[in-house]
């Protein structure tokens, strides 16, 4: 017999949907392999793989990580405040057969969520110009672009900085 005051057990493996969409949670160091990759894929970029945990300590609340129900991250957000009131999208990339499906929202929406707890009032971002999918959908969230970085990227891509008020 079980006492009614014993914590039941949680599903998922102790991390609990936060409503309907992708299960999410901090940073993990074994999750540097399948965000290597998602990097890689949607970003188009390749950074040295300590660079992430680095990161995560910095501000282990501004690293999302989408999971499925089996725990394999999906897509992340990696935020960073290094501004005063201010945060920064360092890197934000969704699973291609996991796009429209609501997980980079559920990441964006939880980063500003997070953000207003640490009393934040302005979040940046940079973007590929090329990248026009990525550029509307931060436009849904209230992003404008504010400068023009040229040259911005490893291959020399231009890119747009874009931000927005909280």
């Amino acid at each position: 017999m079980r006492c009614i005051a014993d914590t039941a057990p949680r599903p998922y493996g102790g991390r609990v949907p936060i409503g309907p969409g992708p299960l999410l949670r901090e940073f993990r160091p074994a999750d540097v392999t399948l965000i290597v990759g998602l990097v890689a894929e949607a970003l188009h970029e390749r950074y040295d793989p300590s660079l992430y945990a680095t990161l995560s300590e910095q501000w282990p609340d501004g690293f999302l990580v989408a999971t499925d129900l089996t725990d394999r991250p999906i897509g992340f957000l990696l935020g960073v405040n290094q501004v005063e009131h201010e945060a920064r999208v360092l890197m934000f990339a969704v699973e291609r057969d996991r796009r429209h499906q609501g997980v980079g929202s559920r990441l964006m929406e939880t980063f500003f969520t997070r953000c207003r707890e640490r009393g934040l009032g302005r979040v940046t971002l940079e973007v590929r110009v090329s990248n026009s999918t990525a550029i509307r959908f931060y436009s849904r969230y209230g992003y404008s672009v504010t400068d023009l970085l040229r040259g911005y990227y490893s291959d020399g891509e231009n890119g747009y900085q874009m931000a927005r008020s909280l």
